[in-house]
């Protein structure tokens, strides 16, 4: 139940699926209400899976790891949303981080439990999640076939054609490819960086070379007994004309 004293989340109208709806509805029956701060986790990539949330309030930034421990976004959530559905499907680790962006992020938790009743007990919310899974397993194949790519075009080197790509914006633009292209830019943003500042190491380490050979030729032609006779020879003859 929530907190006595408390107005129950999400009177006000709001764009959601028929599921989020039925969700919502039986969340301010049995469920629990959270806020959450700017930046603040709801959850966190890899935690076990028990709890579903919709979203009410603000916006959450849905976000995974790659190999090299880097966060990249891959979608952003609005009010309606319902999250972690999957869980409903048996799976018990979180896929990816939930966290909040701005403050006063108003979600509603519900038990697995009690969403499976909910879902159990009314036809339409049953073929609902089923639309909601189908829409996240596309935009999912979606993401990874945009990535592929873009990972292959960079893999080339050729940043041209990452450039131009992740430049096409189209009306019907999954979220997650969108997100997938905004990283790349960042990539790309950084790849070109380290270009540079290796570009000035090299040129930096180009004249540090060129003082050494210069600094070594000077020195070999010193050493060379020719040069010493010459040298030698060079001192007597200024001796000889100051005596003059």
């Amino acid at each position: 139940m929530l907190p006595p004293g408390k107005p129950a989340i999400g009177n006000t109208p709001k764009q959601g699926s028929d599921l989020a709806a039925l969700l919502r509805h039986g969340a301010r029956e049995h469920g629990q209400s959270i806020t959450l701060g700017d930046g603040e986790a709801l959850v966190h990539e890899g935690e076990i899976s028990d709890r579903i949330y919709v979203l009410e309030e603000g916006e959450i930034i849905v976000s995974i790891k790659n190999q090299s421990g880097e966060s990249t976004t891959v979608a952003t959530l609005r009010p309606g949303a319902v999250i972690g559905e999957m869980t409903l499907f048996g799976e018990t680790r979180r896929s990816a981080t939930c966290s909040a962006r701005g403050n006063n992020v108003e979600l509603i938790s519900l038990d697995n439990e009690a969403a499976l009743n909910l879902i159990d007990n009314d036809t339409k919310a049953r073929h609902a999640l089923v639309q909601e899974l189908t829409k996240r397993s596309r935009s999912m194949l979606q993401y990874i076939n945009e990535f592929s790519y873009l990972t292959r075009l960079i893999s080339a080197g050729d940043l041209a054609s990452v450039q131009s790509q992740i430049n096409i914006e189209t009306p019907g633009d999954d979220a997650t490819v969108r997100a997938a292209r905004k990283e790349f830019a960042a990539m790309l943003a950084r790849i070109k960086a380290r270009e540079a500042e290796l570009q000035d190491k090299i040129q930096l380490l180009t004249i540090e070379i060129d003082h050494a050979r210069a600094a070594k030729e000077v020195n070999s032609i010193e050493s060379d007994p020719i040069f010493q006779k010459l040298k030698s020879q060079s001192g007597s003859l200024r001796d000889r004309l100051k005596g003059n």
